[in-house]
This record gives structure tokens, C-alpha cells and sequence, in this order.
């Protein structure tokens, strides 16, 4: 019985860390696993991308089927079609390198190379933890941690935004629906090659 109140007293303190929960899955399994993912899934399924969240140690900044729904116009061009590239490319801006916890953040600003091979800012000084910059995204739930990495939900579908001084700007994906802030303009496809 005294182990059984100390399993208990440890399990509450885990809690009150915000340590993440735990699934067993791959990212892709867990994601799969979780209803609030199921748009997210079909379109990693609909990009052929599923290899992006089964290899390697990676933090994925999920966007929730909430997320989706905000998209101005809807996001079924992003299950098929002509938009595919620019898709992708969404979605590796999405996926960082290594396990990244909110707790391992807290009180800091990182910038790191996604897998789509261009930098994003993750600032986590605010109450929220923010991915990206103007047309980024709030952690909007619980972390989960899978068998190679952890998934943090956003509030909305995070886009890369550049300098207009860059050679490589282009105009927004047209299922984003966001004007871009002053003076910066969207990427066009980016390199999807891994």
C-alpha cells in the first residue's frame, strides 16, 4: 500500500512539471492515434511525407484540426493537386531536428533549421510558446512525447516568412488566406529534397 501512495505522490508531481505525456508510437503512429490530428494526418498522407515523422529524432509543431479550420478557404487544394510541393514544404517548416520539450524552452529564444532546411524562431520567454514569426503559431495543448521525438499542438498551420531583399521571395501559398505583414513577403516552394 505505501508503494502504491508513492507511485501516486511521483505520477502528481510528473504532472505538475508539464512533462509531457507519453505515447509509445512513432510520430507518425501517435499523431495517427490522436482525433485532434486527423486532418494533419491526411494531409501528410496526401504529400507522401509520412517518412519525415517515422526516422530520425524530431519535435513536430503540430497544427490541430482546429488549426486547420482557421485557413481561409479551406485546406482541401492541400489533399492533392497542383499544390503539393508547396505542401510539403509547410509541412517540413513544421518538423525541427532533435526532441525539443515546452519545459526545455521555457524562458528562452532558439533559432533553428527545420527539415525544410530554413531557420524558424521559437520563443518561449511569453505565457505561450511561439513557433515562427508573424505567421506562426501558439502551442495550444499538452506536449506528447513518442518513441523519437515530441509533438507540441499550435493553434494554426505555421508558414515561413521572408525579407522581400531575399532573391527567393515569392507571393503566399494561395490556401494560406493571410496577407503578409509589411515588408515581407512568403517563400516559394522550398526544397523538399530528403
Amino acid at each position: 500500500m505505501m508503494k502504491f501512495k508513492t507511485l501516486l505522490a511521483a505520477a502528481a508531481l510528473v504532472a505538475m512539471t508539464g512533462a509531457p505525456a507519453f505515447a509509445a508510437g512513432n510520430l507518425y503512429d501517435t499523431l495517427k492515434a490522436d482525433p485532434q490530428f486527423s486532418t494533419l494526418v491526411k494531409v501528410i498522407d496526401a504529400t507522401g511525407t509520412k517518412h519525415n515523422y517515422t526516422s530520425g529524432t524530431r519535435t513536430v509543431f503540430a497544427p490541430t484540426n482546429e488549426a486547420f479550420d482557421k485557413i481561409k478557404g479551406g485546406y482541401d487544394d492541400m489533399l492533392g493537386g497542383a499544390d503539393k510541393e508547396n505542401t510539403r514544404a509547410l509541412l517540413l517548416y513544421q518538423i525541427i531536428p532533435g526532441s525539443h520539450t515546452p519545459a526545455s524552452l521555457k524562458g528562452k529564444t532558439i533559432t533553428v533549421n527545420t527539415l525544410q532546411k530554413d531557420p524558424v524562431t521559437i520563443d518561449g520567454t511569453g505565457d505561450m510558446l511561439h513557433y515562427g514569426g508573424d505567421f506562426g503559431a501558439n502551442q495550444s495543448g499538452e506536449a506528447i512525447t513518442a518513441s523519437n521525438g515530441v509533438i507540441v499542438p499550435v493553434d494554426r498551420l505555421p508558414t515561413p516568412v521572408f525579407s522581400q531583399s531575399d532573391d527567393s521571395a515569392a507571393v503566399p501559398p494561395a490556401h494560406e488566406g493571410l496577407a503578409p505583414a509589411e515588408g515581407t513577403l512568403t517563400p516559394p516552394p522550398a526544397k523538399t529534397n530528403l
